[in-house]
């Protein structure tokens, strides 16, 4: 079985490390990578549908495709390897917790890194956090990122 790496970015902070570490814990386990972005479901702006244009959904995907691709350049600045790495990048749409941990099963990662907080404080306050719902419910192993001093 390949080993394979499921990293989450949230946009938040904290996502431009989590990338990063991601990229070099692929590469010293010799890993395939997946970064994944969950964009808000569609629901969360019910209501404002008269004032927003109908392209919106595909005009945030495009941001936050760009703004991996930025996360790419900038961990291949400080570590040229990434060049070689397999890897792809994935924005999806919904409930953050439950598209990741779908996804990782559905594509069979071994692992999932996640950081240990994300964009929203209202959100987790609500629904709970992103992070400790992936670490309880994935089918694998799941490596929530803290910054600092990093063993590996």
């Amino acid at each position: 079985m390949p080993k394979k790496i499921l990293v989450a970015v949230d946009m938040s902070k904290m996502s431009e490390e989590v990338f990063c570490y991601g990229c070099s814990l692929a590469l010293r386990l010799g890993a395939d990578a997946a970064f994944i972005h969950v964009l808000p479901h569609p629901t969360l702006w019910r209501g404002y549908e008269p004032w927003l244009p109908p392209e919106i959904d595909a005009e945030v995907a495009e941001i936050a495709r760009k703004k991996l691709d930025y996360y790419l350049r900038k961990a291949k600045e400080e570590n040229p390897e990434i060049e070689g790495m397999k890897y792809e990048m994935v924005v999806k749409e919904g409930s953050p917790s439950d598209v990741i941990i779908n996804y990782a099963r559905e594509k069979e990662f071994n692992l999932i890194v996640i950081g240990y907080r994300g964009q929203s404080t209202i959100e987790r306050l609500v629904v709970g956090s992103t992070a400790a719902n992936v670490a309880r419910y994935a089918h694998c192993s799941v490596l929530i990122y803290r910054p600092g001093p990093q063993i590996l």
